[in-house]
């Protein structure tokens, strides 16, 4: 934690070296989580580097009391719920609804089209959750990340991240049971 906190005091001081050092580490785990929770290529690469500039600004803020991975983690999902909030609200103005998977080649390789079709389910299940159960889902199975780091992240209970994976898993599994019977008609 010591260590942490000068890195974080490094930063504050404009140490360019140590703002690489950090972003270097923790880069490639932001855009994991941005695209697990934004599920669209461009739009997590872009939220990623809108956090990395949140961390740069405001690095003076933080106090140590949790990891500094955790603090980072917080920045992401709160950047990755507010970006879909501003998506929810853009399409109902616009009155379209926007694709939850684009460009899908990119992500992955070649996919067969039931897989393809497999993924949209995911990806439109994960899409419907609630914030909560999205975010605590995200970070527990895509990130795995401890229910305890979750909870510091998401400012909640561990018993709260509990009944949000719960809830998500369940919700998941009827949607995507509903795939299933689809593809059987």
């Amino acid at each position: 934690m010591e260590q942490e906190l000068e890195i974080a005091r490094r930063i504050a001081s404009n140490d360019k070296a140590a703002f690489r050092e950090l972003f270097d580490k923790y880069q490639s785990e932001v855009l994991k989580l941005c695209y697990a929770m934004i599920r669209d290529k461009d739009d997590a690469e872009d939220i990623t580097q809108e956090v990395f500039v949140e961390v740069f600004c405001s690095i003076g803020s933080y106090k140590g009391k949790s990891k500094l991975s955790t603090w980072i983690y917080r920045i992401a999902v709160n950047k990755s719920i507010n970006f879909i909030r501003k998506q929810k609200i853009r399409r109902l103005f616009a009155g379209k609804e926007k694709r939850t998977l684009s460009n899908a080649t990119s992500v992955g390789s070649d996919w067969t089209l039931r897989d393809q079709q497999y993924k949209e389910y995911l990806d439109k299940a994960l899409s419907n959750l609630p914030e909560k159960q999205r975010t605590a889902f995200v970070l527990y199975m895509y990130e795995e990340l401890p229910q305890k780091e979750i909870a510091a992240i998401m400012n909640c209970s561990i018993s709260v991240v509990e009944v949000s994976i719960h809830r998500a898993r369940k919700s998941i599994e009827k949607y995507i049971q509903s795939f299933d019977k689809e593809l059987l008609k």
